[in-house]
């Protein structure tokens, strides 16, 4: 078969853009897979927070892991209670009308309502234009087979005047692995 000249250079660029990775959409999350561990923090990049009564061990975790080198555990204790995991910064700029996808992989097992009856879910919005209602995942509904990890997303578009992104994942009960989470611009083709 021959190729024009034409045709021959359009393929080849196709090509290589596939191949490296170019044309998909890029990761805007630091340290998503949790990879870059920090004295200060659970991770690079990162915080976590529990709240009051909550009795929560927070670890990367080495053992149990979607890809890379870790994973960010949770492992609440007795009834469980309220504990987040949310990144130091938020996702800057954002663009008005560009939707955006975030996903998670997610392992849980006994996962569940907080003393409280707080959901575990994971949630955002932009800022300071916010979307009404905010999306969320609410992880007891998804999460489909205990104990294997599951890619969960959802995605929103930013309304006009939003400057930032950001999200958090609110855990209540059980003990739940969290990694390669990644924000990624969607195309409207």
């Amino acid at each position: 078969m021959k190729l024009s000249i034409t045709t021959g250079f359009a393929l080849a660029i196709i090509l290589a853009c596939f191949s490296s990775g170019h044309c998909q959409s890029e990761n805007l999350v630091y340290n998503g897979g949790f990879e870059k561990p920090s004295a200060d923090s659970i991770a690079d990049g990162w915080r976590t927070k529990a709240f009051r009564k909550t009795t929560v061990d927070i670890a990367l975790d080495r053992e149990i892991k979607h890809s890379g080198s870790a994973s960010c555990r949770f492992q609440f204790q007795g009834k469980g209670g309220r504990a987040m995991l949310f990144p130091e910064k938020d996702i800057t700029p954002v663009t008005s009308g560009q939707t955006y996808e975030v996903s998670l992989w997610v392992k849980a097992k006994n996962i569940g309502l907080s003393p409280n009856y707080i959901v575990p879910s994971l949630q955002f919005n932009f800022s300071p234009k916010r979307i009404s209602p905010y999306p969320v995942i609410d992880l007891m509904a998804e999460i489909q087979n205990e104990g294997e990890w599951e890619q969960l997303a959802l995605t929103g578009t930013a309304p006009p005047g939003s400057e930032k992104l950001s999200f958090k994942i609110i855990l209540t009960k059980g003990t739940i692995w969290i990694d390669d989470i990644s924000i990624k611009t969607v195309s409207h083709e």
